[in-house]
């Protein structure tokens, strides 16, 4: 048997020829690979779906598995020799894309004050790496080609091999949205992916890529999809509330740090911190990809003995799952501007205090979700300007036409959303926040109708 399987729950197998892709089975085999599966897929979202355990790893090896595929298709219904050229600079993006994770995906980026795709990069053009050795193996030009392709500002190579990697319709989106709805158990990642991957065909001198009419509705799928998958998982309102308790104890332990306070640091994230600015040019890859989940919570688990009461509280509501609970803030008193509540948060401040909470800016925490997260899918208005990068399209009389403006009913959940600000606080207190909430806008009211 020359194939390496993988069996996997979404897909049944997964499988690399050894003959023609043994390359990518050590590439997957890299320590820098293999640490993905010791990063979260979805952060902490499994404190709100139990079965959310999957990881980063498996996410990728999604990603290569449908990469391959419609190169496959597009191999049989185009240049086929122009799409083998390319062939193996995609698959390795696309097993790579997320070698530069930190712990818990997305959630722990602004603790570290990092980038994920900057880091995937630096992983990669890292000589010291087992993967840029493997890629430099095969090709000298490899890690540059790959690297470039992660890169969202980068130009160098045709549109259509971004596209396929990261854009508004790619295979990336189109594991994620399948594998967080499987492990969530939310249900709603449903869409025929399949008919996407083997639809896909290129336009205008076959630089871009566009769909053609006939799989519309399998477009407007995959939109609703990620639409509810946003509404119902990645927005959650308790994940959120864990997210935003983590970044707060990290922050707590920071500024106590920086004021000369012992943190009780363990020896991975010491050496983290002694870097200020920490980023591939300043710190060495091995140093940051030290930085594991585990290497976080067995630093929380430290901080429940913290003589910090606040920091050594909401470790312990971190580690055992008594989070905060989420409260609406009153309209903004300036409608202009998303964030202006008055004295909302300087009251929610003074209940803390009374309720004797040391430190009320930990039990106080605002969260802003932008408009860009509640809208699911967003395309460029200009049809100059459009690519397939940024805009999904169907060929409509061999002309290529915005799903948007094909489908008008898509207008609902395409609509440019308002950034929205929620705040969380101890559950104990949480119906004297509301009716906070009320007196203050019912005071508001008073005021504005000169009562």
């Amino acid at each position: 048997m020359s194939d390496k399987v993988f069996r996997d729950p979404l897909y049944n197998y997964i499988a690399f020829d050894r003959n023609r892709d043994g390359w990518l089975v050590d590439l997957a085999n890299c320590r820098e690979v293999q640490r993905l599966r010791r990063i979260h897929q979805l952060g902490v979202s499994n404190f709100t779906y139990p079965g959310a355990d999957h990881t980063r790893f498996a996410h990728s090896l999604g990603v290569t598995h449908l990469m391959k595929l419609v190169l496959e298709h597009l191999e049989r219904v185009s240049d086929a020799e122009r799409i083998r050229k390319a062939r193996q600079a995609l698959l390795a993006t696309a097993l790579l894309h997320d070698v530069g994770h930190g712990p818990f995906s997305h959630l722990f980026e602004p603790c570290l004050g990092i980038n994920h795709e900057q880091w995937s990069m630096a992983v990669i053009l890292d000589q010291g790496s087992q993967v840029h050795e493997i890629l430099k193996r095969e090709d000298a030009y490899l890690p540059n080609h790959v690297a470039d392709l992660i890169n969202s500002q980068d130009t160098k190579h045709p549109a259509w091999q971004r596209a396929l990697m990261s854009s508004q319709l790619d295979v990336d989106r189109l594991d994620y949205l399948r594998r967080d709805s499987l492990f969530t158990g939310a249900g709603y990642g449903h869409f025929d992916w399949h008919r996407l991957l083997t639809t896909m065909q290129f336009h205008d001198d076959e630089t871009d890529l566009v769909w053609p009419a006939k799989s519309a509705m399998a477009i407007e799928e995959y939109i609703f999809a990620r639409y509810y998958m946003y509404q119902n998982v990645y927005l959650h309102k308790t994940t959120r509330g864990f997210e935003v308790l983590l970044q707060a104890m990290w922050k707590r332990a920071d500024e106590l740090r920086k004021n000369g306070i012992n943190v009780n640091a363990n020896p991975v994230l010491e050496q983290f911190w002694k870097s200020e600015d920490p980023n591939h040019e300043t710190m060495p890859v091995s140093d940051y990809l030290a930085v594991e989940e585990f290497t976080v919570l067995e630093q929380i688990q430290r901080w429940t003995g913290h003589s910090d009461k606040s920091l050594a509280d909401c470790a312990r509501r971190f580690l055992n799952r008594d989070g905060l609970a989420m409260v609406e803030p009153p309209p903004p008193v300036n409608p202009l501007k998303s964030n202006d509540f008055g004295k909302w948060e300087a009251d929610l401040h003074l209940l803390l205090k009374a309720k004797d909470y040391e430190e009320p800016s930990m039990y106080c925490l605002a969260d802003t979700v932008k408009g860009k997260y509640r809208q699911p899918y967003r395309e460029e208005k200009d049809p100059v300007n459009q690519s397939a990068v940024n805009t999904i399209r169907v060929l409509v009389d061999e002309r290529p036409v915005a799903i948007g403006a094909y489908l008008p009913r898509l207008g609902a959940v395409i609509t440019p959303q308002e950034d929205r600000v929620y705040y969380y606080v101890p559950k104990e207190i949480r119906q004297e926040a509301i009716e906070l909430r009320r007196k203050l806008m019912s005071s508001n009211s008073d005021t504005e109708f000169g009562n």
